[in-house]
C-alpha cells in the first residue's frame, strides 16, 4: 500500500457517511446534473456517459 493511500484509509471515519448523501441538497440540482452529465444511471449516478 503507498503512503497516499495509507493516508486517505486513515481520513475514511471524516467522510460523510449519511444514507440520504446522494440525494439533491437544492431543488433544482437534479435537473442542473441532467443538464450536465445525462441521466443518471440504475445506481442513481450521474456519470456523464449520455450519448
Amino acid at each position: 500500500m503507498k503512503p497516499a493511500d495509507r493516508e486517505e484509509l486513515s481520513n475514511m471515519h471524516m467522510v460523510d457517511a449519511h444514507p440520504d448523501v446522494h440525494r439533491a441538497t437544492e431543488p433544482d440540482e437534479e435537473q442542473i446534473l441532467r443538464d450536465l452529465y445525462g441521466p443518471p444511471d440504475a445506481d442513481g449516478v450521474y456519470r456523464g456517459e449520455a450519448d
